[in-house]
């Protein structure tokens, strides 16, 4: 060791520079390395909310302060679980850990003082306008910052620019009930866990443990007692072991906590945009426009509207490539969605023959109530005629066990339509439509 500082002192005398940034890196290699093996946030702003769940819509359930130090649990969409102590977790916005400041206006009524403001995607006067407030409306302010107000509308979340809003001395008494997660359980209440999703059942309180039995998604369990952030739990054929609490819901009876979405915040979406690769689908009049490049796009527009409503989204494909109809459908079924939505567009045997749009459901049991509320939202939105609900005996529907729509969205060879079909704006009506018609289906 003394040769090695010798050596060290002789190259700082010789190369003083090179040493010091040798050692600059070094140190921030060292940095990196522990900042990645931690998954931590530190809260930053002066108050931040700790939600029931992962999306504005969920309600408030505790309120964290500048400097604490939080291990995320998960990351659902762009939020993150956290424990708050031993018997509850949490949500957090992960665009809100970096912000400095957080108004005290948090959670209060605003009023809409101008005629018609918009309400954006974000705070930003180019982001596309997902709905607009009349004059003297009332809006909950979830968040200010840099001349804009994050507003709850309609159980939707949006952005607003204050000088559109005026601040009243009224507070918002709620944000949203989210069914029978709203209430939180003490440790000493609780009886049964039910799994929110597939999950390990393990033979101490760690992931290290050795794996017991896997646990499917909405398995009850007999809760026995809390090891810091795991459950001691037994199945119905005695097996004993440990499940992560944050893959389980809470129930203070021996009755099967409820796991079904009575939210969009709480659901989870599957959007198939139709064709794609070499299937390029029905083509427009024109011969250049074809149907995959427009059901994509629209899936996309149609994704962030649903995740700014705090709803998990996934796609069947996010590219332009090649995804046959069986495996469709089975993604839904493995994933168990609450909805699944395919996107299309129509095509007559003869150019400009036909035009309208309609929603298909293949079995009433299961898809018509989904069917007739995004039919109902998209023809109250859309320029062009609404065509109702109908039947249809596609794979993508016969096959899927969760409920499932296929919309026809326009006749591509319809110069009208096509018009319609090809507009940001057009795919944004329908993503908004598509998003007011699951916050009512699943209310």
């Amino acid at each position: 060791m003394a040769a090695f500082w010798a050596q060290l002192k002789k190259y700082m005398r010789r190369y003083p520079l090179l040493v010091l940034v040798t050692l600059v890196a070094a140190l921030a290699v060292g940095f990196t390395t522990a900042l990645a093996n931690y998954n931590m946030i530190t809260v930053r702003a002066s108050v931040l909310n700790v939600r029931q769940g992962p999306g504005l819509s969920y309600n408030v359930m505790a309120q964290v302060s500048a400097g604490q130090h939080y291990t995320i649990l998960d990351q659902r969409n762009d939020w993150y679980q956290i424990r708050l102590d031993n018997n509850r977790i949490g949500w957090v916005a992960s665009w809100l850990v970096d912000n400095t400041e957080v108004s005290q206006a948090t959670n209060r009524v605003g009023l809409v003082t101008v005629n018609e403001a918009n309400i954006r995607q974000s705070a930003d006067t180019s982001a596309p306008v997902v709905g607009t407030a009349k004059s003297g409306q009332k809006v909950t302010i979830l968040y200010q910052a840099n001349g804009w107000s994050q507003v709850l509308v309609n159980n939707s979340a949006g952005w607003m620019r204050n000088d559109t809003l005026k601040m009243t001395d009224e507070v918002a008494s709620t944000v949203q009930t989210n069914g029978g997660g709203a209430t939180q359980v003490s440790q000493t209440a609780i009886k049964t866990v039910t799994t929110q999703q597939t999950a390990y059942l393990r033979s101490g309180p760690s992931d290290s443990s050795s794996v017991v039995t896997s646990l499917a998604a909405n398995t009850t369990l007999t809760y026995r007692e809390t090891t810091g952030q795991w459950y001691q739990v037994e199945t119905k054929n005695g097996q004993k072991g440990y499940v992560a609490s944050w893959l389980v819901s809470l129930s203070a009876n021996d009755t099967a906590a409820k796991t079904v979405p009575t939210k969009l915040s709480e659901a989870t979406i599957m959007l198939d945009p139709g064709h794609g690769g070499s299937d390029s689908g029905a083509i427009a009049n024109d011969g250049t426009g074809f149907e995959k490049k427009y059901t994509l796009e629209t899936a996309k527009i149609v994704a962030n509207s649903l995740r700014a409503a705090g709803a998990k989204v996934i796609l069947t494909r996010t590219t332009d490539t090649f995804v046959d109809l069986a495996p469709r459908a089975a993604m839904s079924n493995k994933d168990g969605v609450d909805a699944y939505i395919s996107i299309h567009f129509d095509s007559a045997p003869t150019a400009n023959q036909a035009s309208g749009f309609t929603t298909y459901y293949y079995n009433s049991g299961k898809d018509l109530r989904l069917a007739k509320s995004l039919s109902s939202a998209l023809g109250s939105t859309l320029p062009l005629t609404n065509k109702g609900v109908a039947y249809g005996n596609f794979e993508v529907l016969r096959d899927n066990a969760e409920p499932s729509v296929l919309l026809e969205l326009g006749y591509i060879n319809n110069d009208t339509d096509y018009k319609e079909i090809r507009s940001t704006d057009y795919q944004q009506q329908a993503a908004n439509a598509i998003t007011q018609g699951l916050l009512k289906y699943f209310q």
